[in-house]
């Protein structure tokens, strides 16, 4: 192999060309990374190149060769690198390349143990990791740590001595990274421990919990935000260990997370995480916090933390301590008794709604509309106390308070939307009188956004002959909002039409024409993400009118928009594929049978995202990324923890590629297996087969020709690893036998009770039910959701 070839490319790749990268990144892969050759390169320049760049690199590209080309190297090689790989690790002064190369020696391990090969690594590491030298305990801590991760279940005969020497290093006098990755390793410890069999191991790592405590508590009192996050990841994962690990110090450790969430002077990151940790104590340990009852302490708390909000709205992104305290509230309502929540949350509900404090009595409001989700049957039974309630702070004289009494109308609409519906002849001209006074101010946009959007949620539980009668008023108010600058407020208006449009029905006719013309000019739009969010919300709003007038009224408008929704599937906007799928289904329940000159193309579109793959993911995460670690991000309208990188992970992309697109080889393809990720992918699945359903009910006898193959598709998908998707394609299998059932002879569909049968079906018909009532008994006793 041309060796320097091989150093000149390499150092192609930290170029800022980015066309110079690609191409070394393509030559290497193609014509060296094959080749065992390339391995040895890259452990050299690992231990003697001058250039930190370069060393971290080869660390990267190595890590991930080693699993492809270490057995096939000479053994007397291998012996050296080892050896001089560990001396060189101990002895690096940059962080970032000494957890690289630890990562090296972890991979390079993983393949000789199961050979029986380097025996003495233990024992090294164990010596490095009680060196008087700090970084030879830190060198040794980490790789103890990266290879218990790696292949924990292969030590667990040394499980008493690592606890042992953990144990101590978790006290290290004079390193905080000694400390961390002792409580890194002894969190993967956890991981694989028998804790029914191994009660001594179990019993060490209890004991050790409050030092564990003890080191979260330094990294943020000194405020340490990279060591702070790796101890929070480290109770998240204990967390996820057998429930006996927590169990001894489980209260106290719940309550040191929520004085360290309540504590104003601690630093905000690490207060919403500790919120963020106590979500996930709820989510998966709702029996011990119930048992425990710390509900109503933990509501309380987070009333107080929401009122630091300020002039801050519920729905913005920025994650902060009082966004993260509603979101805890939120989960509370919905894993705990009313009992522990709701009423003590109703209970102390008047101190803050009475306050002199406008952030208080905001605070309130945002915290009695959060709970609705998540209790609201028992919410329902005290609305004739909260409505006066929320009416009052609709009227507050701060604009803040106002917003979020908005806010917690929309919430109690969209959860209660028949029994608030019943005052509306209080809340539209409510709600109304509000709008006009904020589109007569100069900087009002919040307010009008929520005015649509409590609009939106309470008119979908009137009926008809009681929408009709506001129409005159509300419809000219929201075509007047089309013509703002801002698409937040355009979007916000045009789905409040379309909910006017949907409940009003007939009603809505006089209206339909000049609302379709105004909003014509925004079904094409595409320049800009914004531009795209707003196509969805017009092409769901058009959906909802076309449902609204009927076929006839709609007609001029349908293929002009199946062209604009097709063509949002090429568009790059997940949201924009399922608003496409989501119009086609509302277009076959307007049309019904007259819907089959689109069919092929619908059919073919939708049959295209069922049959995507979920497998492969690309994410591209370079230095930015870095700054959401440990923190967390809303995905599918959850709030969710962004599980923290490791220290030789926080490369930036334009430096460091993963030139041979390994990672850590094939060898831990099982470690994903428990994740439960719900990839845009799953979602676009759970929409387009629930569409799927939609079609073949109301346009049953064209799709005919699609049966078979709908059937083999749909299928397999009530195995899917989402449960959204698991149940929309049980409810179309099902919905599919009754639009095949449908089509059989009217003396058939007569059903007759008694055995014989007296008519039976055609063999098709009970073949296919055989197949449905098959695929539902097979998941029928796995499945929570029956």
């Amino acid at each position: 192999m041309d060796t320097k070839k091989f150093i000149q490319l390499f150092g192609e790749v930290l170029a800022p060309d980015t066309a110079r990268v690609k191409a070394a990144t393509a030559t290497l892969k193609a014509d060296f990374y094959p080749r065992p050759e390339s391995l040895l390169l890259l452990l050299q320049l690992l231990v003697s190149e001058e250039s930190t760049s370069l060393r971290q690199l080869a660390a990267t590209q190595a890590r991930s060769l080693v699993f492809k080309h270490w057995k096939t190297l000479p053994e007397e090689q291998k012996l050296q690198i080892r050896q001089r790989l560990l001396q060189k690790t101990l002895e690096e002064e940059q962080q970032l390349v000494r957890h690289g190369a630890a990562r090296v020696i972890t991979a390079i391990a993983k393949k000789d143990f199961d050979d029986g090969q380097w025996p003495d690594l233990f024992d090294t590491l164990v010596q490095a990791a009680g060196s008087p030298t700090p970084r030879h305990r830190e060198v040794g801590t980490y790789v103890l740590f990266t290879t218990i991760e790696a292949i924990g279940e292969d030590m667990t005969a040394k499980t008493p001595q690592l606890l042992e020497l953990f144990g101590q290093t978790i006290n290290d006098p004079q390193s905080a990274e000694v400390k961390i990755n002792s409580m890194l390793a002894l969190s993967r410890i956890a991981i694989v421990l028998d804790t029914d069999e191994d009660t001594a191991s179990l019993n060490t790592i209890q004991e050790l919990i409050p030092q564990m405590v003890g080191v979260l508590k330094e990294a943020i009192d000194a405020g340490d935000e990279d060591r702070t996050t790796q101890s929070f990841e480290v109770f998240q994962t204990l967390l996820g260990c057998d429930s006996s690990v927590l169990n001894k110090h489980f209260k106290d450790l719940v309550q040191f997370m929520t004085n360290i969430a309540a504590d104003t002077d601690v630093d905000e990151d690490a207060r919403t995480q500790a919120l963020s940790y106590l979500m996930q104590c709820v989510r998966f340990r709702k029996l011990k916090i119930q048992g425990l009852r710390v509900g109503e302490q933990l509501t309380l708390k987070c009333m107080e933390i929401v009122t630091e909000m300020g002039d801050s709205d519920a729905d913005d992104e920025e994650i902060t301590a009082g966004r993260s305290a509603l979101a805890l509230i939120d989960v509370l309502a919905e894993s705990l008794p009313p009992s522990q929540v709701v009423v003590p949350l109703l209970h102390n509900l008047g101190a803050y709604v009475n306050s002199p404090d406008p952030d208080r009595r905001k605070a309130g409001i945002l915290a009695l509309g959060t709970c609705v989700e998540g209790a609201p049957d028992f919410i329902n039974t005290q609305l004739h106390e909260i409505f006066p309630l929320v009416l009052r702070l609709l009227e507050d004289r701060e604009d803040r308070v106002r917003r979020a009494a908005l806010d917690t109308i929309m919430r109690l609409a969209e959860d209660l939307a028949e029994d608030l519906g019943k005052e509306h002849a209080k809340l539209i001209p409510a709600l109304v009188k509000h709008l006009d006074v904020a589109t007569r101010q100069a900087d009002a946009s919040a307010t009008i956004i929520a005015c649509c959007n409590a609009m939106d949620a309470l008119v979908e539980g009137l009926e008809p002959d009681i929408i009709s009668k506001y129409l005159p008023e509300l419809v000219p108010r929201m075509s007047l909002l089309f013509t703002y600058p801002q698409s937040t407020i355009k979007a916000a208006a045009i789905g409040a039409l379309g909910a006017i449009a949907a409940s009003s029905e007939e009603a809505f006719s006089p209206y339909f024409e000049q609302t379709m013309d105004s909003l014509s000019e925004y079904v094409r739009i595409k320049d800009s993400v914004e531009e795209l969010d707003l196509r969805c919300t017009t092409c769901d709003a058009m959906g909802a009118m076309a449902l609204a007038v009927g076929a006839k009224p709609f007609q001029k408008y349908v293929r002009p928009l199946m062209e604009a929704t097709e063509e949002g599937l090429h568009l790059d906007h997940p949201k924009l594929r399922e608003t496409s799928f989501l119009f086609w289904g509302n277009m076959a329940k307007v049309y019904k049978d007259d819907f089959k000159p689109f069919l092929e193309g619908v059919v073919k579109a939708i049959f295209e995202s069922l049959e995507s793959e979920e497998s492969e993911l690309e994410v591209d995460l370079g230095e930015e990324a870095a700054d959401i670690a440990g923190k967390e991000v809303t995905i599918g309208g959850k709030k969710v923890k962004v599980a923290a990188f490791s220290d030789d992970e926080l490369v930036a992309a334009s430096d460091i590629e993963d030139l041979d697109g390994m990672e850590d080889g094939n060898d831990d393809d099982s470690d994903w297996d428990d994740l439960q990720t719900v990839t845009a992918v799953a979602q676009e699945k759970e929409i387009a087969v629930e569409v799927v359903g939609d079609i073949v009910t109301h346009a049953t006898q064209p799709y005919v020709p699609y049966i078979e193959k709908t059937v083999e598709i749909v299928l397999p998908l009530t195995e899917h690893s989402y449960e959204g998707v698991r149940r929309a394609a049980i409810g179309t299998l099902y919905r599919l036998y009754s639009a095949v059932w449908g089509l059989q002879p009217e003396e058939i569909q007569k059903w007759k009770p008694g055995l014989p049968l007296q008519q039976k079906p055609t063999e098709e018909v009970v073949k296919l039910g055989e197949i449905i009532t098959t695929s539902t008994l097979a998941i029928w006793g796995e499945e929570e959701d029956r």
